[in-house]
């Protein structure tokens, strides 16, 4: 019995050894001199998601519908292009979450409405002699950037934030009854009750198409304005009428990954090296002392 035990244990001790062996001779060490090419050379197992920025560009088309009030009939009112750039800073809310982000840009962008024809009656209703109008708007946003990771190639996406722009041009297409009254003088110009300015909330959802580093993006985004098209009372003091843009927009986008999605850049690489030698000799270690 004492020599099964003296054996089982020569065996422990011997496979223990081995296995010590092995982690030293796997152990990571620095060559004597550190390269670029050797920097280029090395292999970095994929982990999760980094926080990295993309940048690009879009376009599609706008739908615009508004909301009245007091009601009125509408259709759906389309006109492009739509086109714009924005960045997206994906990052990891609270060291937890690596889903969220920001994204901020630009765009050009419509805001407008078109009336219904009532097919009994042939009514439609008109504002300011004309029956469709739309208005060429540049705007801002900054939104919230949610996405969830399908696989390694795909991702949904969502967002959701503000917006602001500026009505820069207009043009209404007057109803033919009209067509000889003073409403043309306003064809395509803003009256004194016009507003200019319009902001509200944006969001969207999408899918995104990740073939590293550029990134595809089809996404249909929609907008509800918080301006109103006009002073709600230019008619009367009394009597108020208000008009919001209310609107859709699918866009398709290229982006560029200005940093990798996993593990670190070859600047960052070198720089790590860099600081690792440096600490080494900083704290006397003999191997970095022998060279």
């Amino acid at each position: 019995m004492r020599r099964l035990v003296l054996i089982a244990s020569a065996l422990l001790f011997s496979a223990v050894s081995f296995a010590q062996i092995n982690l030293d001779e796997e152990f990571f060490s620095l060559p004597e001199e550190v390269t670029g090419e050797y920097l280029d050379s090395m292999k970095i197992q994929s982990v999760k998601p980094n926080d990295y920025w993309t940048v690009g560009v879009y376009g599609g088309a706008s739908l615009q519908y508004g909301y009245f009030n007091p009601p009125r009939s509408v259709r759906w009112n389309v006109q492009y292009p739509v086109y714009g750039f924005s960045f997206i800073r994906h990052y990891t809310m609270f060291g937890i979450f690596p889903n969220m982000g920001l994204e901020f840009g630009a765009q050009q962008n419509y805001e407008g409405y078109e009336f219904k024809e009532n097919k009994e009656t042939k009514y439609r209703a008109t504002e300011s002699g004309a029956y469709k109008t739309y208005i060429k708007v540049p705007e801002v946003f900054f939104l919230t950037h949610f996405h969830i990771d399908m696989a390694d190639r795909f991702k949904v996406l969502a967002k959701v934030g503000l917006y602001g722009g500026y009505r820069q041009s207009i043009e209404r297409v007057l109803d033919p009854a009209y067509a000889a009254s003073s409403y043309t003088k306003y064809v395509n110009e803003f009256r004194d009750y016009d507003k200019r300015w319009t902001y509200g909330v944006q969001g969207g959802l999408g899918i995104g198409v990740m073939i590293d580093p550029i990134e595809i993006h089809l996404n249909v985004q929609i907008k509800w304005g918080w301006e109103s098209f006009w002073e709600p009372d230019y008619v009367s003091q009394y009597y108020y009428r208000f008009a919001y843009p209310l609107d859709l927009a699918p866009t398709f986008g290229i982006y560029y990954q200005l940093s990798p999605r996993h593990g670190h850049t070859r600047s960052q690489l070198r720089r790590m090296a860099k600081e690792i030698v440096k600490q080494e000799e900083t704290n006397g270690n003999p191997y970095s002392q022998s060279r």
